[in-house]
């Protein structure tokens, strides 16, 4: 048989299929990224390797737009018609935000991708929206059930692959609801340690040492920032005595940022007297990195001095804005960093929050050089010592083990919580509780907060409103406001005109009295 030229073209499915396939380690996936960037006409590429996370920056013109927060989007949305908008961690988005997003997208003609979790921690704004989707919307959603990672093959031997296996089915029956048979798995492989309550910081930094010698990442998981904070600084001590930090120290002061929700951003009250108001995002004249005081809140928004100037920060703005305290920390080479603020760099790199990183050296200027080689300005200080972060702050993390440290606190523990602290690790997973089975009995109850579709029960809306409803959608070719403004004032004037018509009816018509007959009506008694 003679041997033949075959031609044939490969379909963007196809390309998906083999990408999955022919993947196969962290280095080819890597050189695909790359590649990516310079078939989108890209002269120059950057990549940032933290411990985490691969950063892979590019000037080329084509390719995935720059990523932005969900509150930056909404405010100043670039959205062109027909665009696809894919949300991240769409688990953490509130009913407001969630619909202010539907809107816009609807508005556009534009198709919209969620991808979350709802096993996972919800929304901190009002409403699970999410959750209420997947429950309430008639959407069915598409689901991965494959977990990969908690991947035996990392094993480096016969027993550690073994191990990973056993973990990995814990974190399935986790992820399948089943919290009691996934601590029961945990438990007989020995990943549950009980301890008292004064010992249990040490003993976590012990492991964390022992883990930190083998050259593997690792993280602490707290149920409160006092117990962050306690952990943190147990664990550098520990790793300053082993030697695996350098040892000059650099005081520096850092901005331990303040979770406000947007209400409370407006109440004086949750403003401590020596708070800083750090700017994420341009506002008037004050830009982002900038920091101020609080002047004061009026009705329209909250007022900053900014060097002497007045910065009014509207309401529909107040997410541009931290409320922090300020910390000293001791920094040497080793330590650990969580990076706390989204920030565009001198250096041209960026910083995302969320992020964990380590430092290399603090410079004389006061900047602090990383080992990816990024270089935090000396007036970006908006990060804690990252050795220790709660729930919420592990969501989305990776490392090689996760090491959970459990307060016994009823409020701060269920199968959200559980779900989302075992499931961080490569290789494994250690629990330090004070009481096995309050632990237990813990990650058995729900987190998630009743909807308020689930609380009005039979609740029927009025046929009217859901009329408008439906016609709100057609309308919004006109613009949201025209929209809005519209079906507003029809519901207004179908409501009057009911009251009008019920009002007349109860002064006209007294017990025992006849109603007066117009022309060509029919005699009625009462």
């Amino acid at each position: 048989m003679k041997n033949k030229i075959l031609h044939f073209d490969v379909s963007t499915g196809l390309k998906r299929v083999l990408g999955s396939e022919l993947i196969t380690d962290d280095e080819v996936a890597v050189f695909e990224l790359v590649k990516n960037s310079f078939d989108a006409n890209a002269k120059h590429v950057d990549l940032f390797f933290s411990e985490d996370q691969i950063v892979i920056s590019d000037n080329g013109r084509a390719g995935f737009p720059k990523p932005m927060t969900l509150a930056s989007f909404l405010i100043k949305p670039e959205l062109v018609t027909g665009a696809v908008v894919v949300v991240d961690e769409a688990g953490q988005i509130g009913g407001r935000q969630m619909l202010d997003l539907i809107r816009l997208v609807r508005e556009r003609n534009a198709r919209l991708i969620l991808a979350g979790d709802t096993r996972q921690h919800g929304a901190v704004e009002a409403s699970d929206a999410l959750l209420a989707i997947e429950r309430h919307s008639g959407v069915k959603p598409v689901e991965l059930h494959k977990i990969r990672r908690q991947d035996p093959a990392r094993g480096r031997d016969d027993d550690e692959r073994t191990r990973i296996k056993t973990y990995r089915k814990a974190v399935e029956l986790a992820a399948a609801g089943k919290m009691d048979e996934s601590y029961e798995r945990l438990e007989k492989m020995g990943a549950v340690v009980e301890c008292g309550l004064g010992e249990q910081a040490d003993k976590l930094a012990a492991e964390y040492v022992r883990l930190a010698e083998q050259n593997a990442a690792a993280v602490v998981v707290s149920q409160t920032w006092g117990e962050v904070h306690r952990v943190n600084s147990r664990v550098r001590d520990a790793l300053k005595g082993k030697g695996l930090l350098g040892a000059a120290d650099t005081v520096v002061k850092v901005l331990d940022k303040l979770d406000l929700t947007n209400a409370q951003k407006r109440d004086a009250r949750f403003y401590p007297p020596e708070a800083i108001v750090v700017f994420n995002q341009k506002v008037s004249v004050a830009q982002p990195g900038a920091e101020g005081k609080l002047a004061g809140i009026v009705k329209v928004g909250v007022l900053i001095e900014v060097g002497g100037k007045i910065v009014t920060v509207p309401n529909k703005l107040l997410d541009r804005i931290t409320l922090c305290q300020t910390r000293e920390v001791n920094l040497a080479s080793g330590d650990r960093l969580h990076l706390k603020a989204n920030r565009k760099l001198h250096s041209g790199g960026r910083v995302t929050n969320g992020e964990l990183v380590t430092v290399k050296a603090v410079q004389p200027d006061g900047g602090i050089k990383l080992m990816d080689g990024r270089v935090l300005d000396k007036s970006f200080r908006e990060f804690l010592p990252g050795y220790a972060v709660t729930s919420y702050g592990s969501q989305g993390k990776t490392v090689d083990y996760v090491l959970f440290s459990d307060s016994t606190i009823k409020a701060a523990t269920n199968a959200q919580q559980w779900y989302v602290t075992i499931s961080r690790g490569r290789r494994g997973v250690r629990i330090f509780t004070p009481d096995k089975e309050q632990l237990r009995e813990n990650v058995s109850r729900s987190g998630h907060r009743p909807l308020a579709l689930e609380l009005a029960g039979d609740f029927v809306p009025r046929r009217s409103n859901v009329l408008w409803d439906h016609l709100h959608g057609y309308l919004l070719r006109f613009g949201q406001r025209a929209a809005d403004m519209f079906c507003h004032l029809k519901t207004i004037q179908r409501k009057n005109h009911q009251q009008k018509q019920n009002y007349e009816h109860k002064n006209t018509r007294m017990l025992g009295e006849r109603r007066q007959r117009g022309r060509g009506q029919n005699h009625i008694s009462t």
